[in-house]
């Protein structure tokens, strides 16, 4: 039996720079891009969030992606 992978969602993270702290370091937060097509290529996935990105007030310092799957034996 071979065991197959189902994705079943995607999320993308942008990590954004908020400001900085007393220290001088640069602070962080996070926004989440749900229900993104699983079937999205990497390359489309960055472009997404680089252009979600660019309506931020703040600039954007990373993105992430999170996908979901399931396993299933044939």
């Amino acid at each position: 039996m071979a065991t197959i992978k189902q994705k079943e969602s995607t999320k993308l993270f942008l990590s954004v720079e908020t400001g900085v702290a007393a220290d001088g370091s640069a602070t962080y937060s996070r926004r989440t891009i749900q229900h993104v097509n699983p079937a999205l290529s990497d390359d489309n996935a960055y472009d997404l969030a680089a252009a979600i990105g660019a309506l931020q007030v703040y600039p954007v310092n990373g993105v992430s992606r999170q996908d979901t799957v399931t396993l299933v034996r044939e």
